[in-house]
């Protein structure tokens, strides 16, 4: 099985390689992120279990064919809040993984400003699935975006963000990713699980397979100080990210060269 190609990348926070061309364009201010409504529940129930719960069953079982590694240590957070951080190498991630972790529990995907560019009716789906924006350079749009985090961690319910942002397609490594993020953890005062994508060469087909593993719980660290909880916990985030990722299985199908080099 050869390689299929390699991708050379200039800045590793900023360089996205998803390939979907889309002409991204803001958020309104006003966006409204936490959805009270029974109308919104009721319909998102539908596009959940009768629409995108079937295809990606589908899909993971004849195509995807992800494979969860580790899948306990959430057996004990299933009616508590918390968030999971991910590394982002797969389009489907952020609807494969609440899938296989635990269907019946309420996910909020944290997702770029993309998804919501396509056209009005993808992004009516997509929210009705619980994705939300990244907030706009808007501190009153941050505070509401902020409120829902804690609004859902608070009933029982996760967070999913992805540090690294950007999609970086079958990248067998972990980028440097910053430490914002985690002073969503420190403010609601809950723990994190990390969820790092890994793939395996398979006999009969070019693509790996994925195999995600889940790690944690880990808490903030009451003794430090709130900046020093939240370096703390990218750090260890990171860590744990690397040391899957650095297993020796971990199949490079296609290999990230700096233009440096």
């Amino acid at each position: 099985m050869k390689r299929e190609r390699i991708i050379y990348y200039q800045d590793e926070l900023n360089d996205d390689f998803a390939g979907n061309n889309i002409k991204v364009k803001p958020i309104k201010n006003n966006y409204k992120y936490i959805r009270r409504s029974w109308i919104f529940k009721v319909n998102a129930f539908c596009i959940k279990y009768l629409i995108a719960v079937p295809i990606l069953w589908f899909l993971d079982t004849f195509i995807f064919r992800v494979k969860i590694e580790n899948k306990k240590v959430l057996k004990y957070f299933k009616k508590k809040g918390y968030y999971i951080y991910a590394n982002h190498v797969l389009p489907y991630d952020p609807i494969i993984l609440p899938l296989k972790t635990h269907l019946k529990k309420k996910t909020v995907i944290i997702s770029g400003h993309e998804l919501f560019s396509i056209n009005p009716i993808i992004s009516d789906a997509v929210s009705h699935l619980y994705a939300i924006p990244t907030p706009n350079n808007d501190k009153e749009m941050f505070d509401r975006f902020t409120e829902c985090m804690s609004y859902y961690i608070n009933k029982g319910e996760r967070v999913l963000i992805f540090p690294e942002a950007h999609i970086w397609p079958y990248y067998n490594n972990i980028r440097n990713f910053k430490a914002v993020s985690f002073r969503f953890p420190v403010n609601d005062n809950v723990p994190i699980f990390i969820a790092t994508t890994t793939f395996k060469k398979r006999k009969g087909n070019r693509k790996p397979r994925p195999i995600v593993y889940i790690d944690g719980p880990i808490y903030p660290d009451e003794n430090l100080s709130i900046r020093d909880r939240i370096n703390d916990l990218r750090e260890k985030a990171y860590e744990m990210m690397c040391y899957r990722a650095h297993q020796e299985d971990n199949f490079a199908y296609i290999e990230y060269k700096k233009k440096d080099d």
